[in-house]
């Protein structure tokens, strides 16, 4: 167990990371807990069966990966999500072509996991209201709207879906002002999120500096609020319980 005054390590709630990672690789995390989505269920499939105290991986199916839309198979997803606390990445593309095969499988999804205790990480790109729709018709309490671009109504509409809201280090300070803080967790969507959002997976330090500018409070209390927003939805959707060890000993001393 941890001693109640020891520092949390940085966090990071939407990462992409090969499923091949090596420990060396995990070591360069600088003892960040990531949250580490997947693309496909072939990805998802290896990644939760790799035990490692600092990675939380997800099982997806990636809005934008055409392959992984055509090889969704419900039964096989929902095996899967027994086993992970994260379901990511899911959503919605609205640049594609297929957003209809893609709304069919993300209301799939959130069926699918409704009553499984996990976060679920959702893409949203170009389809803010649409995907909302979705998440209304099949709402899920773990929730997490992953580098959102809606506007402060549909913003509103997310909070009162009970969703959160992960923000990575290149989005404008006048848009995450309009999340909740209560409802904020960091993300870097690494190797996506360009060189603003970190130059690795929990690389979330510059995120925090500017978070206690726009909130006006110090970087210390930045990270705990982090933390403990973490560990209110992780305990609302019943997936602490399906963290690693060392993540749930974090979040008693959040």
């Amino acid at each position: 167990m941890l001693r109640f005054d020891e520092d949390l390590p940085a966090l990071d709630c939407h990462a992409h990371i090969a499923p091949d990672v090596t420990p060396a690789q995990v070591r360069g995390l600088e003892g960040a807990v990531v949250l580490a989505v997947t693309n496909s269920l072939a990805e998802g499939g290896w990644a939760a069966d790799y035990g490692d105290p600092a990675l939380v991986w997800g099982c997806g199916v990636h809005p934008g990966d055409a392959d992984a839309l055509a090889e969704f198979e419900p039964d096989r997803f929902a095996a899967i999500a027994r086993r992970v606390a994260l379901i990511g990445e899911v959503g919605l593309a609205g640049r594609k072509k297929d957003i209809e095969r893609q709304r069919s499988v993300l209301a799939e999804v959130l069926r699918r996991s409704a009553r499984e205790p996990v976060l679920v990480s959702i893409h949203s790109a170009s389809a803010v209201g649409a995907t909302l729709d979705v998440l209304e018709a099949n709402p899920h309490v773990g929730a997490v709207l992953h580098w959102f671009l809606g506007d402060a109504g549909q913003v509103e509409r997310a909070t009162r879906l009970g969703a959160y809201f992960s923000v990575p280090g290149a989005m404008s300070d006048e848009r995450i002002a309009l999340f909740p803080r209560e409802r904020v967790l960091p993300e870097t969507d690494f190797p996506s999120g360009g060189p603003r959002s970190g130059r690795r997976p929990g690389d979330t330090a510059g995120l925090e500096v500017r978070l206690a500018g726009i909130w006006r409070t110090g970087q210390t209390e930045v990270r705990h609020t982090l933390w403990q927003n973490l560990r209110r939805i992780t305990s609302a959707s019943g997936a602490a319980d399906r963290l690693p060890e060392r993540v749930q000993d974090l979040l008693l001393i959040a």
